[in-house]
């Protein structure tokens, strides 16, 4: 009997000692678990750095060229209007901050070092304020937290998005950072946090031009939600106005900037040439790589059925005055159909996992929001059971599967970039590349001849900081005839580039003045016109 006094004695102590060790490090702990995302980031990098694409070529060309010129100008010096000044002008002011401190001298290596610092600093930000918005629910387990921020944490949406230099590292945290502040205006009234909030919002929109929607849908927040001091319609309808002056204020900037140097807002756009349907069955394939209990080929059923929920959901959360979730759960539905739409409209390419990206926390966290409307359920339809116990234990099994699932991925993953690097122009495919290796060798003799062409313009920037003319489009006769006028020209060819909107390697060999110079496992370096560079002087650097 004592022995069992003494042994339950021992076991409360325990429990009291792990609760106290748990108050502890409550408030830490989102940043414990974005540790988790930190390493795996880490891991990527180890082997060859950040990972950069053709998209990221243009933010960092941009940065650099702002820094030494004051322009933002893309690598062919001309301006960046494809995509919005936000992410570049975020670049060269972290990296103006490196020069301060002596750490960065504008070299490529330390160029991607200050990136993948950024990045790390950037997930850890999306982290910390993913749990400040968890925290506004009404899930009672914090658990049921701590098991959300565990799966975004080890997520290969998010991780795949931290992994390279693209805009949308910065738009995550400032799109949960604009929510955090504008459920506090919702809650609470305070101008003070309706300000801070459209800044957020300002600057969201001027890093991606898709961040018109987190505009558009917290404008519809602010004029239909009450806030707790019931303000009448003539004053949310100032408050909406105020947001959008607000809002549209950094990117009109950009836009008239973009028209007025360029001819055009947001660049040439082309018609779309996918349906409403099939781009709502390819937004439903990226779900489905999101969730661990579907499987490919179910996209347009998937999309639909969680539309479906959404609504239901929605509709319940209102009835609750559940604002938080009712907020997360509407951006997440409403960004998604928002790409859709856009997407059947102007020519885009396949919606994929990046581009939908914004969607995943606040559609996740939204669905994840229902744990209590679940268990009021259970509870109306069964008295006997302990029906808590069966709700938790239901999401500890969906938390198992996300977790089996992103383990999976992020396994598959690394093991390819261990030993390659990250895809991209940072990979071994690349940096070991006959072709670009030899045009860095005899840069010198290939600068005497120009123009240069290429299907992979931003890789020879990348590799030479020397400037290459993208090849002409097959639907742009104008392209094609300026090609084919040009007297002389090298034109480098690099198979891992090959894009079927541009001319093919046939219609090139085809061009009677154009003849091969040098053949490479993975491209050729052509001669167009009457030349031949070996007769050229070998200067030397």
């Amino acid at each position: 009997m004592l022995s069992g006094q003494i042994t339950n004695t021992n076991f409360e102590a325990l429990m009291l000692k792990i609760m106290s060790i748990w108050r502890f490090i409550s408030p830490y702990k989102a940043s414990l678990v974005a540790i988790i995302g930190l390493i795996i980031l880490l891991a990527y990098y180890h082997h060859s750095g950040i990972g950069i694409s053709p998209d990221s070529v243009q933010y960092l060309s941009t940065a650099r060229n702002l820094l030494e010129t004051g322009r933002f100008d893309n690598f062919h010096h001309q301006p960046l209007i494809d995509f919005p000044i936000g992410y570049p002008l975020a670049l060269a002011e972290w990296e103006k901050l490196g020069l301060w401190l002596h750490l960065n001298r504008l070299s490529l290596h330390a160029e991607l070092q200050m990136t993948a610092l950024l990045n790390l600093i950037l997930f850890a930000w999306l982290m910390v304020v993913a749990d400040v918005l968890l925290r506004k629910f009404r899930m009672h387990p914090i658990e049921l937290r701590l098991g959300l921020l565990t799966i975004w944490a080890t997520s290969p949406c998010l991780l795949e998005i931290y992994s390279y230099a693209w805009s949308e590292t910065l738009f995550l945290p400032l799109m949960l950072s604009m929510m955090v502040y504008l459920l506090r205006y919702l809650d609470n009234g305070s101008m003070i946090d309706f300000f801070i909030a459209a800044l957020l919002a300002a600057c969201a929109w001027v890093t991606r031009y898709a961040g018109v929607a987190l505009v558009g849908l917290s404008g519809i927040y602010i004029l239909f939600t009450p806030t707790k001091q019931r303000y009448s319609w003539v004053r949310r309808g100032l408050h909406g106005w105020i947001w959008g002056i607000i809002g549209l204020s950094l990117v009109g900037v950009n836009l008239y900037r973009n028209h007025i140097t360029g001819g055009f807002v947001t660049g040439m756009r082309e018609k779309s040439l996918s349906s409403f349907v099939e781009n709502l069955r390819q937004a439903g394939e990226v779900l489905a790589g999101w969730w661990p209990v579907f499987t490919s080929g179910i996209g347009l059923p998937l999309v639909l059925s969680t539309l479906l929920v959404s609504l239901l959901l929605g509709i319940a959360y209102m009835r609750k005055k559940n604002l938080a979730e009712l907020v997360m759960l509407s951006f997440g539905v409403g960004y998604l159909l928002f790409m859709v739409i856009i997407a059947s409209i102007t020519r885009f390419q396949t919606l994929d996992s990046r581009l939908l990206s914004p969607a995943y926390i606040p559609l996740m966290a939204g669905l994840a929001g229902s744990y209590e409307r679940v268990y009021a359920f259970m509870k109306k339809i069964s008295l006997r059971l302990p029906i808590r116990r069966v709700v938790s234990t239901i999401f500890i099994l969906i938390w198992i599967a996300f977790q089996v699932n992103n383990g999976i991925m992020n396994a598959e993953n690394y093991d390819g970039i261990k030993d390659a690097g990250i895809p991209g122009y940072t990979e071994d495919g690349w940096t070991q590349s006959p072709t670009m290796l030899y045009l860095c060798k005899h840069l010198a003799r290939c600068v005497q001849i120009t123009p240069w062409y290429s299907d992979a313009d931003d890789a020879i920037y990348w590799f030479t900081r020397k400037q290459a003319v993208l090849l002409p489009h097959r639907e742009n006769p104008c392209e094609r005839q300026q090609f084919q006028d040009a007297p002389q020209a090298i034109i480098f060819w690099f198979n891992d580039a090959a894009d079927d909107d541009l001319i093919s390697q046939r219609q090139i060999e085809q061009l009677p003045d154009v003849h091969i110079w040098k053949r490479f496992d993975d491209g050729i370096i052509y001669l167009k016109g009457n030349i031949h560079i070996d007769s050229v002087s070998n200067h030397t650097f």
